[in-house]
């Protein structure tokens, strides 16, 4: 034991520091050694493999505030890098832990590679894969075979991910899927906060759930409140009803959407349609408005379609999910109907879908024929 003690007080390689004084690049950190802290057995070859040194039992390191642990590893001295085998285990005080089944670790780039059953623990957010690369001058791992991410609220899936602990930002690329108890978000490119639960979506994005569907290209989806403020001409779609803008925000415990320029809603289901710069979505209660160049149209009647154009318009819905279910569409201020047999104007009026008949208020004037 005494040799052993002896040979192993004498073993040790450089690598650099983790630890950065502020303003100062990682390039520059200060070198210092990686200490083997316990070991049962040490080993070496002379002959043919004098430059490894063989470790076996219990194996711990030190470098810096970065605890490494395996049941055997393999030390290469010139290089300053050594492999470790089953159980290998990184802890860093009492907010990282990374976990997996072999482990290279790079002493001069300190690049941590680990590979099979990899796990990484940072407080309340863990990632499993099967691949992990981690820098520890950057406090930066990245996955490139699949991996899971889950905490308090979220699950998220990608092919390829890097995670900051520092920042607790999490980037996905590739068959991306953040599983909400409330919703399902498919995408290619998300960024997602785990401190904020906030993800900012990146590219073409599908956010499914019971009630709707919402596309989006791009805009953020608060995952905590449930509320989405997209961009990109973002599309949601409920029940045969879709409302597209420029610029879309939606909140789904309040069940309704708000979209801003070039808004269109379409109703399929009793065909009509919704324009303007500006429309209000209750998709609760089936009520729409819209304002700022206004238009509606009503292309229910195949012979031809209804428009009506006024400062503001409503859509209210009656007695939804009934055999009794009809709508009214009213409108106010210096209103305009056209059809291709009748045109009119007037101050306010209203239309109702349970007899097709026009009601219109205030110096009201209708008429036939060519304009």
């Amino acid at each position: 034991m005494k040799r052993l003690f002896f040979i192993l007080c004498l073993f040790g390689f450089t690598i650099i520091a983790a630890q950065t004084p502020a303003g100062q690049s990682p390039q520059q950190k200060k070198k210092t050694r990686v200490d083997l802290i316990h070991a049962d057995e040490y080993k070496v070859d002379k002959l043919d493999r004098p430059e490894v040194q063989v470790l076996v039992g219990s194996v711990v390191f030190l470098h810096d505030s970065m605890y490494m642990y395996c049941d055997s590893a393999l030390i290469y001295e010139l290089t300053n890098s050594f492999e470790a085998f089953e159980n290998v285990r990184m802890e860093q005080g009492d907010t990282l832990f990374i976990y997996g089944d072999y482990l290279y670790y790079d002493g001069m780039s300190q690049l941590a590679e680990l590979r099979n059953n990899v796990k990484m623990i940072n407080r309340n957010t863990t990632l499993t894969t099967d691949s992990l690369i981690y820098d520890r001058l950057f406090n930066f791992g990245y996955y490139f075979e699949g991996g899971m991410l889950t905490d308090e609220q979220n699950i998220l899936n990608s092919d390829w991910g890097e995670y900051s602990p520092a920042t607790k930002i999490v980037v996905f690329n590739h068959e991306v899927v953040l599983e909400n108890p409330q919703f399902t978000l498919y995408s290619d490119n998300l960024k997602y906060s785990k401190e904020t639960k906030i993800a900012t979506i990146l590219g073409p994005s599908n956010i499914v759930s019971d009630q709707n569907h919402i596309y989006s290209e791009r805009g953020i989806y608060d995952t905590t409140n449930d509320v989405g403020e997209l961009m990109d001409r973002s599309i949601l779609t409920n029940q045969g009803r879709k409302l597209t803008g420029d610029s879309l925000y939606y909140s789904r415990k309040g069940g309704y959407g708000e979209a801003f320029e070039n808004v269109v809603m379409t109703d399929s289901i009793n065909k009509n349609m919704l324009k303007g710069n500006y429309c209000f979505y209750n998709e609760l209660t089936d009520y729409a408005y819209a304002t700022d160049r206004a238009v509606a149209i009503d292309y229910s009647q195949q012979a031809d379609s209804l428009y009506m154009h006024g400062d503001t318009l409503k859509m209210i819905t009656y007695y939804p999910k009934t055999d009794s279910v009809h709508r009214e569409v009213r409108a106010y201020h210096k209103v305009r109907i056209y059809r291709t047999d009748i045109q009119g104007v007037c101050d306010s009026l209203l239309y109702s879908s349970k007899d097709s008949c026009l009601y219109m208020f205030t110096d009201p004037i209708i008429w036939n024929g060519p304009q």
